[in-house]
């Protein structure tokens, strides 16, 4: 398997341009810091509550097991906030891709809380004292930042099973591609017909 750093590299560069994460975006966050690290209790409890309140999502954790995750959470919100929001951070988050996998995260349940972040940022700004003319800009950096992380966790994840799969079954990530591809497209024949959507 390719390392962390490759598999975050790799899902970016897939990305257009318009819709990844900047530099830019990474500064505007730190300028907020302070702002942004008085809600951490707030968005840590409502993730958490969020996630609890739904038997799938809940279903992922085990018995006892929400302060921990409730404390990981916390230090991404610190390093996403402080950053660096770096190569290492984005390795990281290619990390929480096979994590995933191997907890049952499924891809609609992350880019769900994904959108609970970003929207958490935009309705509790201006309760941070963040400027109005500001926190829409801090919107649309937190929605780049979803997005590429979101991207990164997806790529992660789909390159652990592909791999995972050339491991078990001894078969060229190629040839199971296409293999993939002949039931998919068999599927897609089918689901096409299903629907009348041609």
């Amino acid at each position: 398997m390719d390392t962390m750093a490759a598999i975050a590299e790799a899902a970016i560069a897939d990305m257009p341009p318009a819709g990844r994460f900047t530099t830019a975006d990474a500064e505007l966050i730190r300028s907020q810091r302070d702002a942004l690290l008085s809600v951490s209790d707030r968005l840590v409890a409502d993730f958490y509550d969020t996630v609890f309140a739904h038997p799938p999502t809940a279903g992922v954790f085990r018995d006892g097991e929400r302060a921990a995750r409730e404390n990981t959470l916390a230090q991404w919100w610190q390093r996403t906030v402080i950053g660096p929001l770096d190569q290492d951070y984005f390795a990281w988050m290619a990390l929480v891709g096979l994590v995933h996998v191997v907890r049952r995260v499924s891809n609609p349940m992350m880019l769900a809380m994904a959108d609970f972040t970003v929207t958490f940022v935009a309705e509790h700004a201006a309760a941070a004292g963040i400027d109005s003319s500001i926190a829409e800009s801090l919107g649309h950096a937190f929605r780049r930042l979803a997005a590429t992380v979101g991207a990164i966790i997806v790529g992660a994840s789909e390159h652990a099973v592909s791999s995972a799969l050339y491991e078990v079954v001894g078969m060229p990530e190629a040839l199971l591609e296409r293999l993939r591809d002949a039931e998919v497209n068999e599927a897609l024949d089918t689901a096409r017909i299903q629907t009348g959507h041609r």
